[in-house]
Parts: structure tokens; sequence; C-alpha cells
């Protein structure tokens, strides 16, 4: 899937906000959503350029996660008025993608 294809799905599933940015931005998270992955996926080095395609889907959803953070960095939960919620971490969404093994260096 090209970078233009995944920007067109975090448009579509990510919501007014998302759909209303433009591609330099959601170019940049969906860069950081697979530096991300590559770095959880590969945790004892060997990193590969580029991501399997059966990733892109994860690289997507971490990307719609990372951008409607965006301006709550750091925070875990939000309570203002009566509303209260509560953000999934990285940790956890990364904790459903199995690990490739290794040796550690």
């Amino acid at each position: 899937m090209t970078l233009e294809e995944k920007t067109n799905y975090m448009r579509t599933m990510g919501g007014s906000e998302v759909e209303a940015e433009n591609e330099t931005t959601l170019h940049a998270y969906l860069l950081l959503a697979k530096d991300k992955l590559l770095n959880h996926i590969y945790p004892y080095g060997n990193v590969p350029p580029e991501l399997e395609s059966r990733y892109d889907t994860k690289q997507i959803e971490l990307a719609i996660i990372l951008y409607n953070k965006k301006g709550a960095e750091g925070e875990n939960s939000h309570n203002e008025n009566g509303v209260n919620r509560k953000y999934i971490s990285e940790e956890q969404f990364l904790a459903s993608i199995p690990r490739k093994v290794g040796i550690p260096k």
C-alpha cells in the first residue's frame, strides 16, 4: 500500500479532524507510526527499512491514535465538566503485535 493510499484510509477512518488535515501532517504521523512499529517488532536489531505489508493497517491505526492524542501528550486520561476520556497507550496498542525473536545486543 502506498503512502497516499494509507493517507486516504487514515482520512476515512479518522473522523472529521483527520479528514481536514493536510497531507504533510498525515504523512508525518504515518512515518512516526512506521518507526514505532519497526522498533517494537525488531527490538534486537536487524530492522528492515520498510514494514511488511501485513502491518499496513496497524500502521494506519497507530497513526490515528497518535494524531488523536495531539495536544494531549503525556495524558492517559482527562476529565472536564463531567466528560471523562481515557486514551489507549502506545504500549497497550503495540502489545497485540508479536515481536521478532533475537539475541539482545
